[in-house]
């Protein structure tokens, strides 16, 4: 794993991430072997070995990759036109993509909440009033903030929205539009999607809330983080998860496990069908354990 961490201290020294995130990398890397941190009772415990770190490298790699990918797409906007504003209240272009970024400077503290907008208008502000500056590239409406928590409400008409958050969590709710959420070293919270998502985190947990509104193929990981899957009322779902060093556990009376495998080396896999049909859910975690669970709308 030397090269991991390697690569790591790099992005500690170059400013890609700060000295707190690069610590909990560190932290992922160095317990990747220990002993399960799900949840006491779990249906499986395990013991290092050297097949979970073969296992383990290849996914920290991809996510540091993420990383860079976020860092450079940020850095791709820098020279566009923007206007600086201290809130957003505009019309959302139909099928438009809206691209959110925050700023990579270091020490920044950030995070983003998406809400569903009643109506087809985008608005945006930050909760200290830092202000946002908004830009277009390639039929993208940019969005860039530098501090604090930006709150975007998110219009149906709109096509999709990406968002990458340096140092802080996202939240979701109720958004009807594919979504695609990326954050370093903060956790991610998605409610109630109406379509497809992909959420990839550093440092932090997922917690993955749907409901029958639910309609697209979505995929979750996260690295140095647990997973928690809540499906409200009757959800057709085929939840495929996956974890190194954590336990997974599935409940609910519409639950079909279809596989369940643990080769004994610190690796779990299981797929659970909930109801018949429906979109695909796949869920990754790295260092923690995953629960699915089905519960009664409310």
């Amino acid at each position: 794993m030397g090269r991991e961490k390697q690569r790591v201290l790099e992005m500690v020294a170059d400013g890609t991430i700060t000295a707190a995130e690069g610590a909990k990398l560190l932290e992922a890397l160095g317990s990747a072997g220990g002993a399960d941190t799900g949840k006491p009772g779990g249906k499986r415990r395990y013991t290092a070995s050297s097949s979970v770190l073969s296992a383990i490298g290849p996914m920290i790699q991809a996510t540091i990759g993420d990383v860079f990918k976020g860092r450079k797409s940020f850095e791709a906007y820098e020279n566009v036109p923007m206007e600086e504003v201290q809130s957003v209240a505009e019309a959302a272009e139909p099928g438009g993509e809206l691209v959110i970024h925050g700023s990579v400077h270091k020490g920044a503290s950030l995070s983003v909440a998406l809400v569903r907008s009643e109506d087809d208008t985008l608005r945006a502000s930050v909760d200290n009033g830092t202000p946002v500056r908004m830009g277009n590239k390639d039929n993208r409406r940019i969005m860039l903030w530098s501090s604090g928590e930006l709150t975007v409400h998110v219009p149906d008409c709109l096509g999709s929205v990406k968002v990458y958050s340096r140092g802080g969590g996202i939240s979701s709710n109720g958004i009807r539009i594919p979504v695609d959420l990326k954050t370093m070293g903060g956790g991610v919270r998605i409610s109630r999607p109406g379509d497809s998502f992909s959420i990839k985190t550093m440092g932090g947990g997922l917690e993955i809330t749907l409901d029958s509104s639910w309609k697209g193929n979505s995929k979750a990981k996260t690295m140095g983080g647990g997973i928690s899957v809540h499906l409200h009322g009757a959800v057709p779902v085929l939840v495929k998860a996956s974890t190194l060093g954590g336990s997974i556990t599935a409940t609910g009376p519409n639950a079909s496990v279809l596989s369940d495998t643990g080769n004994g080396h610190g690796k779990s896999k299981i797929a659970v069908q909930y109801g018949s049909g429906g979109p695909e859910l796949s869920v990754v975690s790295m260092g923690g354990g995953i629960v699915i669970e089905e519960k009664e709308d409310e």
